[in-house]
């Protein structure tokens, strides 16, 4: 079966590009940015993927799917695996988007607490134990 992407989906694709690449482009000097590019064979590919080849996306699953890859990214991020027992289709949008937000922000908690831990680790100095008074030394 051959998948047609829809005007529709094209359309709010080529529209998120543009944006992206828009914002990559501002990027302050000496700054890298940089930007989504989607074509229609990789729309195709894409809606073949997450629909097992039945249709064509709708824009909001397309939103949707973007949402679920950046929490599967955010999940590896805080806990160093994949989340491959959830599916695009298990939540919204609106709240892919919220864990991972959080995902990322405990991923950026835990990464400062261990350049703490390190940095202590770092400045320790090795005092020797105090003589004991009976003359034993270890």
């Amino acid at each position: 079966m051959s998948i047609k992407i829809t005007k529709e989906l094209l359309d709010h694709v080529n529209s998120i590009c543009a944006e992206s690449k828009a914002w990559a482009e501002a990027a302050p000097e000496g700054d890298w940015r940089g930007y989504c590019s989607y074509d229609e064979e990789d729309m195709i590919r894409h809606s073949e993927h997450y629909t097992k080849g039945e249709r064509c996306l709708t824009p909001a699953e397309w939103d949707q799917t973007k949402a679920w890859e950046v929490y599967s990214d955010a999940h590896k991020s805080e806990h160093g695996i994949r989340p491959r027992w959830t599916w695009w289709q298990d939540q919204t949008t609106e709240e892919w988007e919220k864990m991972s937000s959080d995902c990322y922000a405990q991923a950026n908690a835990n990464y400062e607490l261990e350049q703490k831990r390190k940095e202590e680790e770092e400045s320790y100095e090795y005092e020797p134990p105090a003589e004991i008074q009976n003359g034993i030394n270890f």
